[in-house]
């Protein structure tokens, strides 16, 4: 019998050691599979995943950040797009998630929490659902077992910002992870947006570095206006390093929270600042129109470092920062 128990809890302790996990925190803190933290601080999609192995599946997950509007502009994950991928025929199942589509499926207003959108797939022969309960979570279930990927709810009232969440958990012993930038959960090596600036020999910030990955990786589909337009310029426009200074300069606008707090209570829009602050950086700071919208955005605001001098002494000499 002591040998059964052992054996068991031997079994056990395996399961668990071969779980790998990715989630968001807070509606903005990433942990990565290494266990490394990571913000996405931006009201825009991003790259979690993307085709990730686990069993027998691909799995790409595109979470959608949004600014919570009554408490002082936090982030929150309103959308969760999901695609998986059959490694054996390349089959495949596309699907989303929002706050209304799983707050219905809590209610029992909906059938099913996540919406197919695309694929030959039906969403019977990939997943079930967990249980509706009280958690404010909606949880796709991989039906053999290999992963399940849970969308969390903010609560208006209350804790709510604790509650916003995506965690993807791999049971499966087969699991490949795509490397640090083609997905923000990373390959499970720590110091992996450290050697990919060691590599792009730049020496700033690393939130710097997040900006410019997610920002420059036009895979994702932006289907915020500003989003996918800082997008547009960060890509298209900025030659060479600007690239890199235009995450730099601009990312301060949404990752520095009395900047953003700031432009917000001014009843302006922090992700179109930003926009406007790609569009001026990647002009070589002559675009004299993105230079104008970014001045009244950031008007009466805390100077943001590199840029509103610029913005002075270009197109606003009355720029007043707090």
């Amino acid at each position: 019998m002591l040998r059964i128990i052992v054996a068991s809890l031997l079994l056990v302790a395996v399961a668990y050691a071969a779980e790998q996990v990715c989630e968001a925190r807070n509606g903005k803190n990433i942990i990565t599979f290494s266990e490394t933290p990571e913000r996405t601080k931006f009201p825009c999609k991003y790259n979690a995943l993307r085709a990730t192995k686990c069993g027998k599946w691909k799995v790409t997950l595109s979470p959608g950040n949004t600014m919570e509007m009554e408490k002082m502009k936090r982030y929150v994950i309103k959308t969760m797009w999901v695609g998986v991928e059959r490694i054996s025929d390349g089959m495949k199942w596309e699907g989303r998630s929002d706050l209304k589509i799983a707050r219905k499926y809590l209610n029992n207003i909906k059938k099913e929490p996540f919406v197919k959108k695309d694929g030959a797939l039906s969403t019977g022969d990939v997943f079930t659902f967990g249980p509706r309960n009280a958690d404010n979570k909606v949880t796709l279930v991989e039906k053999s077992g290999d992963f399940n990927i849970t969308f969390g709810l903010y609560e208006p009232e209350g804790d709510w910002h604790k509650s916003s969440s995506f965690k993807f958990e791999c049971f499966s012993s087969t699991f490949d992870p795509s490397d640090y930038p083609k997905q923000i959960c990373g390959n499970g090596t720590k110091m992996e947006v450290r050697e990919f600036k060691q590599a792009m020999d730049w020496t700033d910030q690393r939130k710097a570095t997040l900006f410019h990955n997610v920002f420059t990786n036009m895979d994702i589909v932006q289907t915020d206006s500003d989003c996918l337009s800082a997008a547009r310029a960060m890509t298209n426009k900025c030659k060479g390093d600007q690239q890199f200074e235009a995450a730099r300069v601009c990312w301060p606008i949404l990752g520095k929270p009395h900047i953003q707090r700031c432009i917000s209570q001014n009843m302006d829009s922090p992700i179109s600042a930003f926009r406007h602050c790609v569009e001026y950086v990647c002009s070589g700071y002559t675009d004299l129109n993105a230079c104008l919208a970014l001045s009244e955005e950031i008007d009466m605001c805390p100077q943001v470092p590199e840029l509103s001098l610029k913005v002075r002494d270009n197109c606003k000499p009355d720029l007043f920062c707090n």
